[in-house]
């Protein structure tokens, strides 16, 4: 399954803003960061997120974490300041990871800002990683009506980003209540041997094989490709999608 890198913003001087209450740009992207979390691995995605520690080497850190990984999107999120009214996805210059963050522009339907994507060859997490990068400048935190919609709608963002990456790995895409849809044979296992597995259904080249007795994880085919699993617990459970292989091969 698709790798995804999580990183909210980790000031080791954190940002004051203009949010109701105790707030921080290091707070509010680390409460928004939750929730894509969250709804990622609740849809199958491989997550792994930055830990706490704050500052330049901290961030460093996270970048040989995302690259030692093999993530395959690094996503980043802030807020931003000085006086604007947009928010922006910041993207290094090729075609590949261009192409993500148009994605991402396509599902940013919830701002009351204009929305823009912008490269950027000099901020370090976008620079430094292996990955796809996008980082994120969500909202400008020194304006109070952007701060206030940001505290009311933050879960509505997210889903825009949730509702992205998933078309950017072929994912299939439920909202929060809608259940994960069971594999009407999924307490029959079945036998693979050096069956190409792919990190998403559209993935061009295999990461592995898979050889042994598999499940799969739901009924989903895309692009011809389904979900898998080691064990019938794990069946339609977040976090345990083993990968992608061809349908055919476990009819």
């Amino acid at each position: 399954m698709a790798k995804i890198y999580l990183s909210p913003a980790l000031h080791g001087s954190d940002n004051p803003t203009k949010c109701e209450g105790k707030c921080s740009e290091n707070t509010h992207c680390g409460q928004y960061m939750d929730i894509v979390e969250k709804r990622l691995k609740a849809l199958g995605f491989s997550v792994k997120r930055g830990g706490p520690a704050t500052g330049t080497d901290a961030m460093i850190d996270r970048v040989a974490e995302s690259n030692a990984w093999n993530a395959d999107l690094h996503y980043v999120a802030h807020t931003n300041a000085g006086g604007g009214r947009y928010s922006m996805t910041m993207c290094w210059d090729d075609s590949t990871n261009k192409s993500a963050a148009n994605i991402l522009h396509k599902h940013r339907k919830t701002v009351p800002t204009t929305h823009k994507v912008v490269v950027n060859r000099e901020l370090y997490e976008i620079r430094a990683t292996k990955a796809v990068c996008l980082y994120d400048e969500l909202i400008f935190h020194d304006n109070a009506a952007d701060c206030q919609w940001f505290h009311r709608n933050m879960a509505k963002m997210a889903e825009d980003t949730v509702r992205a990456i998933c078309e950017l790995y072929d994912v299939p895409y439920r909202t929060e209540k809608e259940p994960v849809p069971a594999d009407d044979g999924k307490s029959k296992g079945f036998t693979l041997k050096r069956e190409p597995l792919y990190v998403s259904a559209s993935a061009k080249t295999a990461a592995g094989t898979a050889t042994g007795t598999y499940y799969r994880w739901d009924k989903a085919v895309v692009s011809g490709r389904v979900r898998i699993t080691v064990r019938p617990e794990w069946v339609g459970k977040a976090g345990y999608v083993t990968g992608w292989v061809a349908e055919k091969a476990v009819k």
